[in-house]
């Protein structure tokens, strides 16, 4: 069965896959030519018990195809939830179009998946067949990736293939295999981690799943591989950066695509920020397209100047095949490097800075214009809770949250998510469902927000769950006693890149104890724990130094200062407490970032938190902070 959500923004409309096993009577498909299309099997992602795949079928005759149907069989793997399709039988499985993808033009595919058990074998691949197949299929297999896709396509996000580039922008189109040596990499080369050798930093995408494989690779031990890709402007991204106006640059990227895929186009486009026009995408200059291969690595390299009155935000590396993935490797760009990089000092929002970071959080639902002045890590204070995304059962409101990442992807600062499971600010129709419903509706939830923001950098997977505090009595009666590990499963499952925080209230001065344990028990399934911090004041250096460390010790997992405050409209009481706090924090080895929760005065959460007035004004606080530790 599909469920259809439309966005609060009417021009967007939501797909919404459930997971529930769809048993509709297949129909036979009008085929309206004579010829076979190209039918793949891909399993997108597999862990120990199951699995998620999809077929793909792409039109590769003369005519139109009205209607499909397609069916396959296996020897042990059995099916238990399905999307994008009327499905039927119980093995061997058929599947039928639905009335939205029935029509596939000449050149174009449609794709529905599905998600199964292994039932103590290996994910399988069987043949597809099926009038529209014409028999069987090549299975695939592809690199883990979410199972459900973006959903609406950002301005900034279209096709920049179809805009004509600007006369005043070079470009030099270039195909050169990797056996060429027609190419050297400029000597003054300064892209930061273009071999994808440290994770994925300044790597992204601006749709699709971005992930560091070392399936291939050109040179060193990795490249980036996108996946799940529906549209041509799904792309990776690499960040070099702000350029210098009227300087050209020598631009180069390598790349291959998945194996078994057919040669198909692909393009190096250089993005400017959005400008003030939506009606125009000025920002896009292509630089260089390639024809490329499954068997080799081949060269995207161009020429690009930077003009014009908006920054410079990034590359992007697209393909004209809406669905195919890829590699890339080996990005690197020359010509006269900007006086300070901002990928050689942060990470891309697909990663955590390496270097710990001072970050903040959104004031009252937008970004300052003054914020990466003072911060370089960013936080939704309600923009990405569950009851602010999806208030209404079916209706997903994702512009908010489209606004932060876009600002930390033209900044190049990651994002923390908060927060996937809590007993507060969730849905109140999320009550009144059963418990199959219940836990249907979280793997949702979080699914679609993984396929959404795959470069995520952290996310606040649980919050406030110690016994007291706000746990979420939902998420218990979904899954049982376990419930904190089975969220963490599944955003394990579909954030696979992001760092799984268990974040919970004031943990260094109340409840210390019950949360070491809480902490303890869920083992492996967390990646770090979060400390909120609030209501600290009056803590000693040493006594927040002690807590910490007794974190650490029985825990074992780095730490994030995510929600830190003073609350006081004395500005020397503020200030005593910051510089008490603050350096333990900073000089803590095992503290990997500190989120303060807000820096407006009278738009905090905490009363008289503000470390500045609405002008700019600092307070003592903020003064300290900035000669201290921000502008050192």
């Amino acid at each position: 069965m599909q469920k259809i959500k439309y966005s609060a923004n009417p021009l967007a409309q939501v797909l919404k896959r459930t997971c529930s096993l769809v048993g509709v009577g297949a129909t036979l498909a009008v085929l309206s030519h004579s010829a076979f299309a190209a039918c793949t099997y891909t399993i997108d992602n597999e862990w120990p018990d199951g699995f998620v795949a999809k077929i793909t079928i792409k039109n590769d005759t003369g005519a139109p195809i009205n209607g499909w149907n397609v069916n396959w069989q296996y020897s042990t793997n059995r099916l238990n939830g399905t999307w994008n399709a009327n499905f039927s039988g119980s093995n061997p499985y058929s599947a039928s179009n639905i009335s939205w993808n029935g029509n596939i033009a000449v050149g174009q595919s449609v794709s529905f998946g599905f998600q199964g058990t292994k039932n103590g074998g290996a994910a399988e691949r069987p043949a597809v067949n099926g009038a529209a197949c014409g028999g069987t299929t090549t299975p695939v297999s592809s690199a883990p990736r979410s199972s459900a896709a973006p959903s609406s396509v950002p301005r900034s996000s279209v096709a920049p293939s179809s805009v004509p580039r600007s006369s005043s922008q070079p470009i030099v189109v270039s195909s050169r295999s990797s056996s060429s040596s027609g190419y050297n990499v400029p000597a003054n080369n300064f892209a930061q981690n273009g071999g994808v050798e440290n994770g994925l930093t300044n790597w992204s995408t601006t749709a699709g799943t971005v992930a560091r494989s070392t399936q291939d690779r050109r040179s060193g031990s990795a490249s980036a591989l996108i996946t799940g890709r529906t549209g041509s402007w799904n792309g990776l991204t690499f960040s070099t950066g702000s350029l210098v106006n009227g300087s050209q640059y020598d631009v180069a990227v390598w790349v291959k695509l998945a194996p078994g895929t057919p040669d198909s186009v692909v393009q190096l486009t250089a993005k400017r920020q959005e400008d003030s026009d939506t009606s125009t995408y000025n920002e896009y200059t292509q630089v260089a397209t390639a024809t490329a291969s499954s068997t080799e690595w081949r060269l995207l390299q161009g020429y690009y100047t930077q003009s014009g009155s908006t920054a410079f935000q990034h590359f992007i590396i697209e393909a004209t095949d809406a669905t195919i993935s890829y590699y890339a490797d080996d990005f690197s760009i020359g010509g006269q490097a900007p006086a300070s990089s901002s990928s050689s000092s942060q990470a891309s929002s697909s990663a955590p800075a390496a270097k710990k970071f001072i970050g903040n959080i959104t004031t009252s639902g937008a970004v300052r214009s003054d914020f990466n002045r003072y911060w370089n890590q960013i936080t939704g204070e309600n923009e990405g809770k569950w009851g602010s995304v999806e208030g209404t059962r079916d209706v997903y409101n994702w512009a908010p949250v489209d606004r932060i990442y876009a600002y930390a992807r033209a900044n190049n600062i990651p994002v923390k998510a908060h927060t996937f499971v809590w007993g507060a600010q969730s849905p109140s129709w999320i009550n009144n469902l059963s418990a199959t419903e219940t836990a249907a509706e979280i793997e949702e939830w979080i699914r679609d927000y993984c396929a959404r923001y795959p470069d995520t950098a952290m996310i606040d997977v649980v919050n406030e769950a110690v016994v007291g505090h706000q746990p979420a009595a939902y998420a218990q009666k979904a899954f049982g006693n376990n419930w904190i590990q089975r969220v963490f499963q599944l955003a394990r499952q579909y954030c696979p890149n992001s760092i799984l925080i268990l974040n919970d209230y004031n943990n260094i001065r109340w409840q210390h104890n019950e949360f070491i344990a809480l902490a303890k028990a869920q083992g492996n399934y967390i990646d770090a724990v979060g400390l909120q911090a609030h209501e600290l004041k009056g803590l000693t250096a040493a006594q927040v130094k002690t807590a910490i460390d007794n974190i650490w010790n029985q825990v074992g997992k780095p730490i994030y200062i995510s929600e830190y405050d003073i609350g006081d409209t004395n500005d020397q009481v503020q200030l005593q407490n910051f510089q008490a706090h603050f350096p333990v924090f900073w000089d803590h080895p095992h503290v990997k970032g500190i989120t303060i929760w807000g820096y407006v005065n009278g738009r905090t959460w905490i009363e008289g938190s503000g470390l500045m007035s609405d002008n700019g004004t600092p307070r003592p606080a903020m003064t300290w902070l900035l000669n201290n530790y921000i502008n050192k």
